[in-house]
């Protein structure tokens, strides 16, 4: 059985930095996963609950993080017809992880963070109230990223 969910996309380092920092804080993420995407590399993949790809650039843009700052970070929504989908954690069920399929050219997926057994079945949405936190996590390290800084500490 496969999850259904959206997904915010990233570079892996930032993604990585993002991650690390958050855990330190003991902040929430929801599940993360590592791709390599054919034409942009390594990425970081932070899972959201189904519908909440399209409301992301509203709250990046309401956070200050607006589209003319060019940043790397995509939120891609689940189509309606054909969800995204990731796997299962490994123990979860027999079969072992399978990739994200979604139209994407992504392969190579792995888990870096699966998702707590008690906590939200597929990742954050507009009622985790760590997700504004975690979109403005996001957009610092993907600045951060593009010019060439270290990340935030």
């Amino acid at each position: 059985m496969l999850l259904r969910c959206d997904r915010l996309e990233l570079p892996a380092g930032a993604g990585r930095a993002v991650l690390a920092r958050s855990e330190r804080l003991g902040r929430p993420t929801g599940p993360v996963l590592q791709a390599t995407a054919a034409e942009a590399g390594e990425r970081s993949l932070y899972l959201l609950a189904a519908g909440t790809a399209e409301l992301v650039p509203g709250l990046l843009c309401w956070l200050g993080w607006g589209p003319e700052l060019g940043l790397d970070l995509r939120a891609r929504p689940g189509r309606p017809q054909r969800p995204a989908t990731v796997p299962r954690p490994r123990g979860v069920e027999d079969d072992p992880p399978r990739p994200v399929t979604d139209g994407h050219a992504l392969c190579g997926v792995r888990w870096v963070r699966a998702r707590a057994a008690a906590g939200p079945p597929l990742g954050l949405d507009l009622a985790s109230p760590g997700l504004l936190r975690l979109l403005d996590g996001l957009a610092e390290a993907c600045l951060r990223d593009r010019m060439g800084l270290p990340p935030a500490r």
